[in-house]
């Protein structure tokens, strides 16, 4: 089976980083990813995502406001969060016009996180990818969605702003004479025509662990917090920072019978019902230590009714 490259790269950054942001209120262990929409537009509808049917998935210029974003830089501050923080989602960050300072003052409150910016870079260019650098992003991936000539112009690009290889990742999205367009597709948890696929629906849901949830925390432009970052339906938010903490949506009860669900194969329920994602390429380490302090509270219940 074929694995983007991305997964090793990510997998052993979050592997390396289990007690980032170590969850002090209950000692359970915290995300090492943390993935920002920032803006509900973009200006593609590529055919493999949920955005190439407008009325699926319409566009809409809406951004995360400057107080919820604060609020959630400063929380991710007051944790010594040192993992990765992902501005990627579903859209494209760099139609936000305030980016630059938002890498800024994710830097300002992080200093040891990896920052990373996800683009289709129609809205790159040299004066535009020094500034984010300048910013404090730890590296830009592009996903190439048009053809390799994009190598070349990308490649110029970045010698001209001086940044380094291992900070510039070109992605290759386009389709190849082999078929396919260098990614394994993920049904988006039903949002994408199955037709695509060549298949129908699934016909039961996987029986399968999932540990997305056990490693990632996915917020949308709104502040809502979503149970990973396939469900482009936004079919289980577990919590919203407007009204609610960080930490507290993470060791909430919401996400929490999700990830007990899951931990014992069981997808039937929405959005993971419908999603073909195996789920277990990254996160397993994070897996195991939430079902051991589970196991451990559990125990302590016990002792003290006892």
């Amino acid at each position: 089976m074929w694995i983007d490259p991305n997964v090793d790269r990510k997998g052993s950054i979050i592997k390396d980083n289990i007690l980032s942001g170590h969850n002090k209120d209950d000692h359970s262990p915290a995300f090492s990813l943390f993935e920002l929409n920032i803006t509900g537009f973009c200006n593609r509808y590529c055919k493999f995502c949920p955005r190439s049917d407008k009325k699926v998935y319409p566009n809409r210029k809406e951004f995360i406001s400057d107080e919820l974003y604060s609020k959630i830089i400063n929380e991710l501050g007051a944790m010594g969060y040192n993992s990765i923080i992902a501005y990627s989602g579903f859209s494209e960050p760099l139609f936000h016009k305030k980016i630059e300072d938002m890498i800024q003052s994710a830097r300002q409150s992080c200093p040891e996180a990896r920052i990373e910016l996800y683009t289709n870079g129609d809205a790159l260019n040299e004066k535009k990818l020094a500034a984010l650098f300048a910013s404090g992003l730890s590296s830009v991936h592009i996903s190439l969605y048009d053809g390799p000539e994009q190598i070349e112009k990308f490649s110029e690009m970045r010698n001209k702003a001086g940044i380094k290889v291992d900070q510039f990742i070109l992605r290759k999205r386009y389709p190849t004479k082999k078929g396919g367009y260098g990614l394994i597709f993920s049904n988006r948890a039903g949002m994408v025509n199955p037709e695509f696929f060549g298949t129908g629906r699934l016909p039961s849901p996987l029986k399968s662990e999932c540990f997305y949830p056990f490693y990632m925390m996915f917020v949308d432009y709104v502040g809502d917090v979503i149970l990973c970052s396939h469900d482009w339906g936004k079919k289980l938010i577990v919590g919203n920072l407007n009204h609610e903490s960080i930490l507290e949506i993470w060791s909430g009860e919401r996400i929490n019978t999700a990830r007990e669900r899951l931990s014992r194969r069981d997808r039937c329920f929405r959005p993971c019902s419908e999603c073909n994602v195996k789920g277990t390429l990254i996160g397993k380490d994070h897996f195991l230590g939430w079902k051991k302090h589970r196991k451990t509270v559990f125990r302590s219940k016990s002792d003290k009714k006892s």
